[in-house]
């Protein structure tokens, strides 16, 4: 990065140093642009257009052990700004947790190996409903079974083969994993879902022995992406055992899921998904956006509380919803503590409500203003006034 100047903001004005190439990324710019109008001039710089004002120069610092957007003015053919200066409104982002001038970045990267932790797998487990192992509710295992063609021995469903497994403390319970056919784009659901069934079957002795456990989940691959790997793993395995490694040592499971991930891991699934949350815009319906909102950020691994994060939830929010949260009574753009994601989305289902009643009261004000006067309603292509500013239907700039 060309710029690597720190500054100390205050009440008083600062002396500011432009930067003189286009060096941010995209998550950080959004809609910030730069104008490039020749090495060493003045006016050569990052700029942001507003609804207030147009070719807003701006700049993106590092200062007071964080890094801010600010607004910058001329004086005295020089680039300066203080703490009022500090731009926190859409159009511009901030880090992610990925980059490293991103301050838990170093947690990130010692995280980023662990793409499953054991918090996600039992808040997944305390949402799964709880099923009786009666002959009136059968497990999936069991149901699984009643495919299974008694007289051939054979699954009804060539596609779906599946290896029964009789352990000696009883039948495996809860849902199993579909059968993984080596496509990286359902690796990470497939791992998911194993990690699961294998929290539920923990007391299993199929499970519970990392040889069977191996067995076992080589049994859900099948097709001609994963069959060759399969056989070079059980060749792997028989290996190990005649080295004389237990059946019970859990370096075999461990090793076993690092190959696996090695083959199989879609190595670009958090930048993916990342870029799909940056072109992520709200539609109809606020519930589906925030829903959908999560979900990427979920998957792109980046925190929902993550000032970057916020930034993006600005940006991808219809203009008209962010300004009126933004000017809320209780939004203080200054306040020590920032506020959460959480705190975002309730004041935006609040300011979603409130534009809603008053949309409601408008229309009916206006029928009974028809009914009164006896006046055919017009059809007007502008609908108003009546929306998250200016349009009711508070629709993106670009929409």
């Amino acid at each position: 990065m060309a710029t690597t100047q720190t500054y100390t903001l205050s009440n008083e004005f600062t002396q500011i140093f432009r930067r003189q190439q286009d060096d941010l990324p995209e998550h950080v710019k959004v809609n910030v642009y730069f104008d490039d109008q020749g090495p060493g001039h003045p006016d050569t710089g990052y700029y942001l257009d507003n609804p207030r004002r147009q070719h807003t120069p701006i700049e993106f610092i590092e200062a007071n052990g964080t890094y801010y957007w600010v607004r910058l003015r001329q004086t005295d053919n020089q680039w300066e700004t203080n703490q009022r200066g500090i731009y926190t409104g859409p159009g511009a982002g901030w880090w992610i947790i990925s980059d490293p001038q991103h301050p838990d970045h170093d947690i990130y990267q010692q995280e980023a190996s662990v793409p499953l932790t054991i918090t996600a797998v039992t808040t997944a487990l305390q949402q799964l409903p709880t099923r009786p192992n009666t002959p009136d509710h059968p497990t999936a295992m069991e149901g699984q079974q009643e495919d299974i063609n008694i007289t051939t021995g054979q699954a009804q469903a060539e596609a779906q083969r599946i290896n029964i497994i009789t352990p000696s403390n009883g039948a495996l319970k809860g849902n199993p994993p579909l059968i993984f056919d080596g496509d990286r784009n359902k690796t990470r659901k497939f791992l998911m879902t194993w990690k699961l069934w294998e929290q539920v079957n923990k007391n299993n002795d199929t499970i519970k022995k990392p040889f069977f456990r191996i067995v076992t989940m080589l049994s859900y691959m099948d097709g001609t992406q994963v069959d060759a790997w399969k056989e070079e793993q059980l060749k792997i395995l028989s290996d190990e055992l005649k080295d004389r490694t237990l059946e019970t040592d859990e370096t075999l499971w461990d090793e076993f899921l690092e190959r696996f991930s090695n083959a199989f891991a879609n190595q670009n699934h958090r930048s993916e998904a990342y870029q799909e949350l940056c072109k992520l815009k709200q539609g109809e319906s606020l519930d589906d956006f925030f829903a959908k909102f999560k979900q990427l950020a979920y998957k792109a691994d980046v925190p929902l509380d993550d000032k970057g994060t916020i930034e993006t939830l600005k940006h991808t929010m219809k203009q008209g919803l962010a300004s009126a949260i933004i000017n809320s009574p209780t939004f203080d753009p200054t306040a020590d503590t920032p506020w959460t994601f959480k705190e975002w989305e309730e004041q935006a289902c609040k300011s979603h409500l409130k534009w809603k009643a008053a949309a409601e009261f408008t229309q009916k004000t206006r029928q009974g203003l028809y009914q009164t006067f006896k006046l055919a309603p017009r059809q007007v292509n502008n609908p108003g006034r009546g929306g998250y500013g200016r349009n009711n239907n508070w629709r993106n700039k670009n929409d």
